[in-house]
């Protein structure tokens, strides 16, 4: 973890600001019915990214997803009426001690490539070059292949096809870049192939979050906030979702429990995984904003405001499970009608920009 905690140290750090708060509801939906050392990754002071007074007026939509989103993530239709099995009780005792730190979390978290620290440091400085970033950038494959893909797609609608680095990075420009390497970055967490409950949520969990991070920039640029970090928490919000999935893998008996099923194993679960986002989170040492914003999905509050991060990502979150249970099909149609948020601009721009 001290590596991902090195790379995020000291990027945009900015202060708290409040937002208008809407009541939250939880799972059963009841409103509806070796790594370099901290001096070498980061040497400039904090910068202050708030813009603006921070008050934002943000509804939350008014049908939350939760209950028809989780289920699909495991292919079951819905969760049980049932009490807790033994096997369930397991998992979340297990589950408990690793959020609380009885149990640690290092062995399921992967490390990121060496690169990534460096680029990101160097994005920050204004004096960079393209030829400069093109240069570090070809010091990994992945994030070549990834920066001239997402060049030549339909978003740039570019009528010669790109093949040169430096181009890609002169057309993506920076804050594309930023996306880009935290997308390349936290990649490797919701892809790991580590049983039978990770193989069949963890592509499921990615989608999600790289929309969520998608409608979390279009929602902050709107409301001339801090673009980065309204993507960044986007991104990550799953983290303990992810390792919460790893964690029932390595504790479940492969031949004898079944995958729980049970609504009151996830209402817990879910729970706890986003408490374990926010420990997570808080260890690498992310930006301020971030952290408050994870922890208010962690431990709402339902009469106490939010921070604008916190509302931004509340709404972005129902969006992307909203957009992924239309396009998978697994919204019922005669309980929710979707073109309601056919009206919201930033809905409508996460359909165009999930095609690219």
């Amino acid at each position: 973890m001290s590596f991902l905690k090195n790379l995020f140290g000291r990027l945009l750090h900015g202060n708290r600001v409040r937002a208008r708060d809407d009541e939250r509801d939880e799972i059963d939906d009841r409103d509806s019915s070796s790594s370099p050392s901290e001096d070498d990754i980061a040497s400039e002071p904090d910068e202050d990214t708030s813009e603006g007074d921070g008050s934002i007026d943000l509804e939350l939509p008014p049908i939350r997803f939760d209950r028809w989103f989780y289920p699909w993530l495991l292919d079951l239709s819905a969760f049980a009426d049932l009490s807790l099995s033994q096997s369930e009780a397991h998992v979340l005792d297990a589950f408990e001690q690793l959020v609380t730190g009885q149990k640690s979390s290092s062995t399921l978290v992967p490390r990121l490539p060496m690169v990534i620290p460096q680029l990101m440091r160097s994005l920050k400085d204004e004096t960079m070059t393209g030829a400069q970033l093109a240069r570090q950038i070809t010091r990994d494959p992945v994030l070549v292949g990834e920066v001239i893909r997402v060049a030549n797609s339909p978003y740039y609608r570019r009528a010669r096809k790109i093949s040169n680095i430096e181009q890609a990075v002169v057309l993506l420009g920076r804050d594309g870049l930023h996306q880009l390497v935290a997308r390349v970055a936290f990649y490797p967490i919701f892809n790991l192939k580590s049983g039978h409950v990770t193989n069949l949520a963890a592509a499921r969990v990615w989608m999600q979050s790289e929309r969520c991070a998608l409608a979390c920039h279009c929602l902050a640029e709107q409301r001339g906030q801090d673009v980065f970090s309204a993507y960044l928490a986007g991104l990550v919000a799953n983290v303990g979702l992810m390792v919460g999935f790893r964690l029932m893998d390595q504790v479940l008996d492969k031949q004898l429990d079944p995958i729980p099923n049970s609504g009151a194993f996830y209402r817990v679960f879910i729970e706890r995984s986003r408490q374990l986002s926010h420990r997570i989170i808080d260890e690498w040492n992310f930006p301020e904003s971030v952290i408050q914003a994870i922890d208010e999905q962690a431990n709402p509050e339902p009469n106490a405001a939010r921070s604008w991060l916190g509302a931004i990502l509340d709404v972005a979150d129902q969006y992307a499970k909203l957009n992924l249970l239309v396009e998978k099909r697994r919204l019922p149609e005669d309980e929710v009608d979707a073109a309601m948020f056919m009206s919201e601009p930033c809905y409508r721009r996460l359909l165009i920009d999930v095609q690219n």
